[in-house]
């Protein structure tokens, strides 16, 4: 059995959904594949129980036998903090390599995916660096070309790594159009000259990075008042409606791929954006909208969507939500599945796990 972390030098890189494209592609070539999370921090509620939210999701797509509890065996709570930080011993450890050791029954490989960051769950002695140590773990590095410092970050988190942890290659993520000249032809060499193989430029795609009707009212705990039949039409971003009706409407047809946030009593605004055919409308404070509004959002199929957030509270919840789009729908996941096939060495992972 072989196992494979997928790391990352920050957060939002797109771990998640490159753990899902190359579990995939293992699939196809007929190796029997587990998934872990050793730490879960994206944690949801489900039934009463605390999950996470991307063990939950990895247990679906892949079909996954084991419990969540087993997916994600350490759940990073607040408590558990608490506890860590008083001295407790939470046998954390033990408890990775007996989970590790259960899922890894029978399987050709093991596809683990990291906490987040560099950093992300060294209080508990569960970096990235540490997990794949204790597991026995190759890391492939997942980053975003982002900007001029992502070598810097690169460099940085090769240095803190335990010397016996094995880095099979770096895949960068999310890599814009202007960019990807310079880093195929800078970058990439650079690393080759340092050892380490990078093994894919995976280009941004926008269709990755919306977010549906029904992700934003999950997200936002909000209440579906219409378009309920509609909550798989995505949004690429959100445009705030607090200007006069007049002006509004001409940013409105300028933005009409993004979901208007507004207030619940601004009606002409409500108007405004369902006139220049706004795809989701997200209302603030807890207010119903007219009836009118409802009534004609329900006739071109918008879905409106009420929060108790004011509206400042409401715009940094939306854009936190977009920043950390997850790939939960089977198109976005053959998107990526597909991205994955034509942008990165596969032939050369599949050759390190015979080594």
């Amino acid at each position: 059995m072989r196992s494979i972390l997928v790391s990352s030098t920050e957060l939002y890189s797109g771990k998640s959904a490159l753990c899902m494209a190359l579990a995939m592609k293992l699939k196809e070539n007929e190796l029997k594949v587990g998934y872990m999370k050793p730490v879960g921090n994206i944690i949801v509620d489900v039934n009463g129980e605390l999950v996470d939210d991307d063990a939950l999701n990895m247990k679906k797509m892949l079909g996954l036998d084991e419990n969540l509890d087993e997916i994600s065996p350490i759940l990073f709570t607040h408590q558990l903090l608490e506890d860590v930080l008083e001295g407790k011993d939470k046998q954390l450890v033990p408890k990775l390599e007996k989970t590790f050791k259960h899922v890894s029954r029978n399987k050709d490989v093991v596809i683990l995916e990291g906490a987040g960051d560099v950093s992300g769950s060294s209080v508990l002695g569960l970096s990235d660096s540490e997990v794949a140590r204790i597991t026995g773990s190759k890391i492939l590095l997942v980053s975003k070309y982002c900007d001029e410092f992502t070598v810097d970050r690169i460099t940085t988190y090769m240095k803190l790594l335990s010397s016996d942890v094995e880095v099979l290659g770096i895949i960068f993520n999310n890599t814009s159009m202007e960019r990807m000249n310079f880093v195929k032809e800078k970058v990439v060499p650079y690393f080759d000259r340092k050892g380490i193989k990078v093994l894919g430029v995976l280009p941004r795609n926008r269709a990755l990075q919306t977010i549906s009707a029904r992700e934003i009212a999950e997200g936002l705990n909000g209440e579906v008042l219409a378009g309920k039949n509609n909550l798989d039409v995505t949004v690429d971003g959100i445009v705030v409606g607090a200007l006069a009706a007049d002006s509004a409407i001409k940013v409105f047809r300028r933005k009409h791929n993004r979901a208007v946030v507004t207030g619940g009593d601004r009606a002409d605004l409500q108007i405004a954006a369902l006139e220049a055919r706004m795809r989701i409308m997200i209302l603030s404070g807890n207010l119903y909208p007219p009836n009118q509004v409802l009534g004609r959002a329900e006739e071109l199929g918008v879905p409106v969507i009420l929060t108790t957030d004011d509206t400042t509270t409401l715009v940094d919840r939306m854009e936190q939500l977009l920043r950390t789009v997850r790939v939960k729908n089977v198109q976005k996941i053959d998107l990526m599945k597909n991205m994955f096939d034509e942008n990165v060495d596969t032939d050369r992972i599949l050759k390190s796990l015979s080594e």
